[in-house]
């Protein structure tokens, strides 16, 4: 059966007799190597051969190291293991700043060159890997967070990882940040990806209810379990479950969770046959965990059990760079089902855009987009088309809203400042709550759920 050939690792080392040593240190560990002895050189054989990674000498006859590392990382997707007789910190910071992903300093030893290389190899084979799964899975119609800024760079990162694990995730971040779209992300990118994934809101059902969704019932266990029912843990077998909005789990069912998440089995309510389970567990919640579990709402024993990794995702306003794109993107999905032909934002719209904090996030900026592409009837949305109370923040506009506008844009902040308790919205705005009912409908203001 053929297999692929790896890579090759690309020496480049002015000294003969070191690069030698170096590539028939590789080649006895069956890695193939190609050898250059300038910059020049490995330029040329780089346009020719794919390299697996580069061992690159900071010292070489016709270019400064340093520089060459950047141009290498600008146009290869190799690793660089630099090589340095200068075994001072600045100069191993500075190749680190500019990609290196490790270093080496001379005199090296044959294990630690080894040890290395085939660490960086791995590495790069994974991520290439991992590239062409996420690739698949984009074909396959599943979202990836969009945004290039460094904290959602982070987040991918951190994504890929624990992918390639079954460790129990949790996710943090406001309402309307993704925390479900990143939860089936880690599920399509990981080894369960054919299996089911299953998703519950702890916070939208009562105790029992959840109880009885989690682990199912048998028939009579309670008055209206007039038939037997599976739970998401055993229909999810092999899969993965999402428990959306933990920290609002009842202290009951969290310690029945935490038993099934420790012995990887559980009876259903009202059974005596135990059953066993292989899931993973991601979950999410807007509230600081480790805050819940420290004041005694939350059980320490299991978050600790659930915090093996995790991920916070930031606000949409600690992230500016990034509100453009995704909406762009958002643009691009919604064209076809509205029927329009949308091909941008004017540069005002979008300097409002970016100057609104987006309490509600990405959910928000979504209905915003798509209200803006309703009322647009060129190619392009406009600051008209964005609502008034956006407009407002910046001072836009304010002296043509009318009472009720204010009215509408005022109800909208308190409601989203308390997170979306409409009973505190409403004692915050001194009414009845079925006068606020009554407002959101007029309005037509979203309350914010996760």
């Amino acid at each position: 059966m053929n297999q692929t050939l790896p890579l090759p690792v690309l020496v480049v080392e002015d000294d003969v007799e070191l690069r030698r040593s170096l590539e028939e240190l590789l080649q006895a560990e069956s890695i193939p190597t190609l050898g250059a002895g300038t910059a020049a050189e490995a330029a040329a054989l780089l346009a020719q051969k794919e390299a697996g990674l580069i061992l690159l000498d900071l010292g070489l006859p016709d270019m400064d190291g340093l520089e060459l590392l950047a141009r290498l990382k600008a146009s290869e997707e190799a690793p660089v293991v630099v090589l340095t007789g200068r075994s001072d910190i600045a100069t191993v910071v500075e190749a680190m700043k500019r990609g290196a992903e490790n270093f080496l300093v001379k005199p090296m030893e044959a294990a630690q060159v080894i040890a290395v290389v085939k660490k960086e190899l791995a590495r790069h084979v994974w991520h290439r890997q991992m590239e062409s799964q996420m690739a698949r899975e984009k074909a396959r119609g599943v979202r990836f967070p969009v945004g290039e800024s460094k904290a959602m760079r982070e987040v991918r990162q951190l994504v890929q990882k624990v992918a390639e694990t079954d460790a129990s995730v949790v996710l943090l971040g406001e309402s309307g940040t993704g925390k479900g779209m990143i939860a089936r992300l880690i599920h399509s990118l990981s080894r369960r990806r054919e299996a089911p994934f299953l998703d519950v809101n702890c916070a939208a059902l009562a105790p029992q209810l959840l109880e009885s969704e989690l682990f199912g019932h048998e028939r009579g266990a309670f008055t209206d379990a007039r038939e037997r029912k599976l739970g998401l843990l055993e229909a999810a077998h092999g899969g993965t479950v999402f428990l959306d909005e933990i920290a609002d789990m009842d202290p009951h069912v969290q310690s029945k969770l935490l038993k099934a998440i420790e012995d990887r089995r559980f009876r259903r309510l009202g059974g005596v046959r135990e059953i066993q389970v292989d899931v993973c567990i991601i979950a999410a919640t807007h509230r600081d965990l480790r805050e819940e579990a420290e004041s005694g709402r939350f059980r320490k024993d299991l978050y600790y059990r659930l915090n093996v990794f995790q991920i916070v995702l930031p606000p949409l306003r600690e992230r500016k760079e990034d509100i453009l794109p995704i909406a762009t993107a958002f643009i691009t999905e919604l064209n076809p089902i509205l029927g329009k032909h949308i091909q941008g934002i004017h540069p005002d719209a979008v300097r409002i855009l970016e100057a609104y904090p987006w309490p509600g996030n990405i959910r928000e900026l979504r209905n915003v987009v798509e209200r803006a592409m309703i009322l647009a009837h060129g190619d392009e949305i406009r600051p008209e088309h964005l609502p008034r109370e956006i407009r407002l923040h910046k001072g836009l506009d304010a002296g043509l809203l009318s009472l009720e506008e204010l009215e509408a844009a005022h109800i909208r902040r308190v409601i989203q400042a308390v997170g979306g308790n409409l009973k505190k919205a409403a004692e915050v705005l001194g009414i009845s709550r079925s006068t606020l009912y009554d407002k959101i409908e007029r309005y037509g203001i979203s309350v914010p759920r996760d």
